[in-house]
């Protein structure tokens, strides 16, 4: 089994009856004023069928229930009726 390490996901696009989800790793650049800031780089892609990714989706959804039944991410509510988690 092939490890692929990943900080985000940067694009998820459908093209037919595929989903290409692009993953992003942290980079450290400077900007116009020469600070230091995290970007996010575009590394890789994975590629599958649309049942495989609703399927993925489905298995995310309850592992994201759980950690919250656990008290590992707390649910914030959002101004615009949203929900995030954020880490313990």
């Amino acid at each position: 089994m092939q490890i692929i390490f990943a900080d985000s996901i940067h694009n998820i696009a459908v093209t037919g009856p595929l989903v290409r989800i692009e993953l992003a790793t942290a980079a450290l650049s400077r900007n116009g004023e020469g600070k230091q800031e995290v970007r996010m780089e575009p590394s890789q892609q994975i590629v599958m069928p649309l049942e495989g990714f609703v399927r993925a989706v489905g298995i995310q959804e309850q592992i994201v229930r759980r950690l919250i039944a656990d008290g590992i991410v707390k649910v914030q509510p959002q101004e615009n009726s949203a929900a995030t988690t954020t880490p313990q």
